[in-house]
C-alpha cells in the first residue's frame, strides 16, 4: 500500500478513536444545531429544510447570509448556534491535531 494512503488511514483510525472518546459532547453539540433549526423554522416561518440548512451553515461559521433571522428570538438563536459552532469547530480541530500527532508517532515507531 502507498505510504500516503497508509498514513491517511492511520490518521483516520486515530481521529475516530479520539472522537469516540468525546462522542457525547459531539452529539450534544449536533443536537443543539438540529433543535435550533427546528426552532428557527417555527419562529421565522421558514421551511424545515431551509431552517436546518441555515443552522448548519451558521454552526460551521460559513454564514452565506441567504437566510437571515428577522425576529428577536431568531437573532438570539443565531448567536447561540454561532457560538456553539465555534466550540464544535474547536473540538474537531483539537481531535484532528491530536490524531495527526498520534499518527506521526505511529509512523516513527515503524
Amino acid at each position: 500500500m502507498d505510504h500516503h494512503k497508509l498514513a491517511f488511514l492511520v490518521f483516520v483510525r486515530y481521529f475516530v478513536q479520539i472522537a469516540w472518546q468525546v462522542k457525547h459532547v459531539l452529539l450534544v453539540l449536533l443536537v443543539v444545531v438540529v433543535l435550533g433549526g427546528f426552532l428557527m423554522s417555527r419562529v421565522e416561518g421558514i421551511s424545515l429544510f431551509d431552517a436546518l440548512y441555515w443552522a448548519f451553515i451558521t454552526a460551521f461559521t460559513i454564514g452565506y447570509g441567504d437566510i437571515t433571522p428577522h425576529t428577536a428570538i431568531g437573532k438570539v438563536l443565531s448567536l447561540i448556534i454561532g457560538l456553539e459552532g465555534i466550540i464544535l469547530t474547536g473540538i474537531v480541530v483539537a481531535i484532528s491535531v491530536t490524531a495527526l500527532r498520534e499518527a506521526r508517532e505511529h509512523g516513527r515507531k515503524r
